[in-house]
């Protein structure tokens, strides 16, 4: 089994050496490792090349996103498995040998091994990703029966967890659809339509959260655009068109609803969007509401987001004022 590293870059200069020398000091060496900077200004691909030579393939490229980052990188790649790395986080030591000694344990259905990710934040090391969210893993590795349950509510197979098997995502095109937000989400959702997932509970990276991050992190700032939605609508079509028609029919009526509010924030017409809601058969008073509102255009659209903003900070006000309720949890 060979794997190849994968790091998409877009100005990460002063944090891509800690990635690359965290996937250089592994224990078991992964067979290659591709940079793929992605239109940096900063310098990058010559840094890299300078410091590194030969022991890095950097691949560079005009600006595209962070989709055509990866999909770039799948193509260059010559590894059974593909490891991506985020060019601001690392990996543990041992990593590349603990996943592939999942990998040699699990059913061959298995075409995604993931393990566990410590939060890093200002305040330095927090909760693991598997604690804070509440994933408990008994065994290692652990091969899931519902591959859904791990994809929604909380994505737990983050991609610098993960090793995948570079020939499915090549068959379900996993991001060939040019996102420049959630395509992990839409990959995880793609996979599990026709393979399973297995994880071990050891962490095996760290996820950087800190303050000198979050100005230019992409996950934070395209959190309400319109890509936010549109990978959640294609994942949750893939479930329904795999058979599980409810509750993943509302689940895309509400996604469409969030497109069409995030649309019309950028000043762009939604009233056939609207329609969309129904495809699925999700018929609901909120949905036709909705709908009556796209049609009256943008700004009635506009209005509907700033009530339910109003209503949603009323009901946390409310919960939070309560002696005993604990507040939501942000991821």
């Amino acid at each position: 089994m060979t794997v190849s590293a994968i790091i998409p870059t877009y100005n990460r200069l002063n944090y891509i050496q800690r990635a690359i020398d965290s996937v250089l000091t592994q224990t078991l060496a992964v067979d290659e490792i591709i940079v793929v900077d992605d239109g940096s200004t900063d310098g990058t691909a010559t840094a890299i090349k300078k410091r590194y030579g030969a022991k890095i393939k950097v691949v560079s490229q005009e600006r595209s996103g962070v989709s055509g980052a990866r999909l770039c990188g799948i193509k260059e790649a010559r590894g059974d498995w593909i490891a991506f790395l985020d060019s601001d986080d690392d990996w543990t030591p041992d990593r590349n040998r603990l996943l592939l000694a999942a990998v040699a344990l699990a059913p061959k259905q298995v075409a995604w091994v993931f393990g566990d990710l410590q939060i890093v934040t200002d305040r330095g090391y927090e909760s693991t990703v598997f604690q804070a969210n509440g994933l408990h893993i008994d065994e290692n590795p652990f091969v899931f029966t519902d591959s859904w349950s791990i994809q929604y509510p909380f994505q737990f197979a983050m991609l610098p967890a993960s090793l995948i098997r570079r020939s499915s995502m090549i068959e379900m095109n996993c991001f060939g659809q040019g996102l420049k937000h959630s395509e992990d989400v839409l990959a995880g959702f793609q996979i599990a339509t026709r393979y399973k997932f297995s994880a071990v509970s050891y962490v095996v990276g760290r996820y950087f959260k800190t303050s000198d991050l979050m100005a230019s992190s992409t996950s934070r700032l395209g959190l309400h655009s319109p890509d936010y939605f549109r990978a959640r609508m294609m994942a949750f079509a893939y479930v329904i068109e795999s058979g599980l028609k409810r509750p993943w029919n509302m689940r895309y009526a509400e996604q469409v609803r969030g497109l069409c509010q995030a649309l019309a924030d950028q000043g762009q017409f939604t009233r056939l969007l609207a329609l969309e809601q129904f495809r699925f058969g999700a018929i609901s008073c909120k949905g036709i509401a909705f709908c009556l509102a796209a049609m009256c255009g943008c700004s009635t659209v506009k209005l509907w987001r700033s009530v339910a903003k109003l209503r949603y900070h009323k009901a946390i006000s409310e919960l939070t004022d309560k002696p005993h309720a604990s507040k939501s949890s942000e991821y």
